[in-house]
């Protein structure tokens, strides 16, 4: 068995990764989808507060339960709205 020295590259497979600079990372950055997810956040934060100081009213004592996930606020937005764009996007090329 020889060993190899190098590794060729060939056409068509994946060229080496690049470390991208702050200044480009924060050029592409999309600030409006930034603060978008950010308000989604504190939302999910705040609808959790308000469930669970409701929950701890009704019960009479501290547990979590469901409002545990309006945590994941951001999340089920970012997957429904994922799903949407994907369902359009096929209808559309249905059509042509």
């Amino acid at each position: 068995m020889k060993k190899v020295k190098y590794i060729k590259i060939e056409v068509g497979q994946a060229k080496k990764r690049r470390w991208v600079s702050l200044r480009t990372w924060l050029a592409r950055l999309n600030v409006w989808a930034v603060a978008w997810y950010a308000f989604l956040m504190v939302a999910g934060i705040l609808l959790y507060k308000l469930g669970a100081a409701y929950a701890l009213r009704e019960r009479g004592y501290y547990a979590v339960g469901g409002e545990g996930l309006a945590l994941l606020l951001p999340v089920f937005y970012y997957c429904a709205a994922a799903t949407i764009r994907d369902i359009v996007r096929d209808v559309k090329d249905r059509g042509k």
